[in-house]
């Protein structure tokens, strides 16, 4: 991001992800090192090589549920419902109303785990075409060649804009909106937009909000087999742990609000600095020796010694993760850690890794053990996405920000 004549800071925040319902309750997860991690619970899939998920709870969505006008409910996927939670969530500590504020105000989505037909799709659609005497092949056939009932472009669980459309018809929202598609490069597209927009002067306020979930047997077949995921039958998530048995998928949404500096009042305030990103790790622009880095793992010991060793030339002062907590998300992977972020430097506080025992590096400040009070100015946030792409977010606390 280039040098700004406002710096971009955090007004609001929220979540829902396996932790629970807001954001107090991943941080609470956090300090507590607490995974919401849990046994995997679905009708469609009973698997001995994916035994567990960050799932949201029934409990969670039926509170998210609430912040979802009812005749939008019918249009909205579980994703939908937890994305259009946490930005009622991220407005509300930003004390904002879109549907009565003069402020102009752009929305800007990631959307992930929509790329292919749900299971629960194809089984409509055969229930559909089953007759008294068995399955009418004739209406199937003239279903899928004629009628493209399972086009994923067609497919309401498909669409890159059915988030920012729920979002926007909930908040009566009008104004600036884009989508982007799933992953770190999603989140990364939608805070450079955002704070571009902003810098610009379209928008006084930017929304930026990221949803997905994979909890379908095709979805989560096609992570494993890719090796996004682990197979291996194991319950725990271990970031940067020389015991580790790989990745474990989760659910769940993240949303923030953002504003230029300026336009807020008095008080203490993190500003997003900088926005890098790039296909290939090893040329991404790193931040040097911030004072904690809450960076992605994908829980192969190998993998992460690499990893560690790129670490050592930032030299961070501590080092934590967010997966063992949530699990590796496809809608919302950098902005779950950019939210921690925050909540790091507004607490002065360190969370301990989740699932972290036996530490890959000894010679690194990987977080153990307990939550550890600290003096934090600077922040920073590391992820890579399964196919290799990077990204790097830097942030500063601004105690006494005028």
């Amino acid at each position: 991001m280039s040098p700004a004549t406002s710096a971009i800071a955090i007004s609001g925040a929220g979540c829902v992800l396996a932790t629970g319902w807001g954001s107090a309750a991943l941080w609470q997860a956090a300090q507590q090192a607490q995974s919401g991690i849990s046994a995997l619970d679905s009708p469609l899939l009973h698997s001995r090589k994916i035994p567990t998920y960050g799932q949201i709870s029934a409990a969670t969505h039926q509170r998210s549920l609430a912040d979802l006008a009812p005749n939008l409910r019918r249009y909205s996927t579980p994703a939908v419902v937890w994305g259009v939670s946490a930005l009622q969530q991220a407005l509300n500590e930003a004390q904002l109303e879109p549907a009565n504020s003069p402020l102009r105000f752009g929305l800007y989505c990631s959307q992930g785990g929509y790329t292919h037909p749900a299971l629960d799709a194809y089984h409509e659609l055969l229930r559909e075409c089953r007759q008294a005497h068995g399955l009418d092949a004739v209406q199937l056939s003239r279903r899928v060649l004629r009628d493209n009932a399972l086009n994923p472009f067609l497919v309401l669980t498909s669409l890159s804009n059915g988030l920012p459309g729920v979002a926007s018809l909930n908040l009566q929202l009008q104004g600036e909106c884009n989508a982007f598609m799933q992953g770190v490069s999603g989140n990364l597209a939608a805070l450079r937009t955002a704070c571009e927009a902003l810098q610009a002067g379209r928008v006084d306020v930017a929304l930026v909000l990221a949803a997905g979930s994979e909890l379908d047997p095709l979805a989560l077949a096609k992570l494993a087999h890719g090796g996004a995921i682990s197979h291996n039958g194991n319950a725990h998530y271990q970031p940067f742990d020389a015991n580790a048995q790989g990745a474990i998928g989760g659910d769940g949404a993240v949303a923030l609000v953002l504003r230029r500096q300026a336009d807020l009042p008095a008080g203490p305030h993190v500003t997003l600095d900088a926005l890098d990103g790039h296909a290939d790790f090893a040329r991404l622009p790193l931040p040097q020796a911030p004072d904690v880095l809450w960076c992605s793992s994908r829980a192969q010991p190998n993998d992460d010694r690499a990893l560690c060793a790129s670490l050592r030339r930032i030299a961070p002062k501590q080092i934590s993760a967010s997966q063992g907590l949530t699990g590796c998300l496809s809608g919302a992977p950098s902005l779950v850690d950019v939210l921690l972020a925050r909540r790091s430097l507004e607490a002065q506080c360190v969370p301990a890794i989740c699932g972290l025992e036996q530490p890959v590096a000894n010679d690194l400040p990987l977080a153990r053990q307990r939550s550890t009070p600290a003096v934090l100015r600077r922040a920073a946030v590391l992820n890579r996405d399964s196919n290799g792409f990077s990204a790097c977010y830097h942030l500063t606390y601004h105690p006494l920000s005028a």
